[in-house]
């Protein structure tokens, strides 16, 4: 009967100790994650950093008052919101049913290929976010001008005559 305790006494001494090590292993695992997400935001802002470039995007989500876009080029994904300002007048009727998002003639849903401008917004040194902004379809109010590349501060590639045509 004595061993038996004893026997007791080393398993739940052994399984405390094992279920210390998941934690530790679980906690770490966690902060590594954390790591990593934020090496790939500097990463992102980074090769950014002096560019503002026009990319096709695909939108995943529509919501209310703005879209989820995908980049898959540089597999970044994004929430475009169309009702930014109290100044824009623009009026969107959306059909949560369909998931469609419909201003004037210009129907945006899921899966649609739009294109978007991509930039780093410097508010601070400490608080630089990357920034999408729909380019096409033109929404008034909402759309922003076509840049296609920009290198740096002062190279510019041509812009070419016309939007690509989808």
């Amino acid at each position: 009967e004595d061993c038996a305790l004893q026997a007791k006494a080393v398993v739940s001494t052994q399984s405390t100790g094992v279920h210390e090590w998941c934690e530790n292993l679980n906690y770490r695992h966690h902060q590594a994650q954390l790591v990593q997400r934020a090496s790939i935001a500097l990463h992102t802002q980074l090769y950014f950093k002096d560019k503002c470039m026009d990319e096709d995007a695909y939108i995943l989500f529509v919501r209310r008052n703005a879209i989820v876009v995908l980049v898959r080029r540089y597999g970044l994904e994004s929430t475009i919101f169309l009702k930014s300002d109290k100044q824009n007048t623009v009026d969107f009727a959306y059909e949560e049913e369909k998931c469609k998002l419909t201003v004037g003639k210009v129907t945006l849903q899921m899966f649609d290929r739009v294109i978007v401008q991509i930039s780093v917004e410097d508010c601070s040194i400490q608080h630089r976010k990357l920034r999408m902004k729909l380019v096409n379809p033109i929404i008034p109010g909402v759309s922003v001008e076509p840049i296609y590349v920009t290198l740096g501060k002062d190279d510019h590639l041509p812009k070419p005559e016309t939007l690509k045509s989808f």
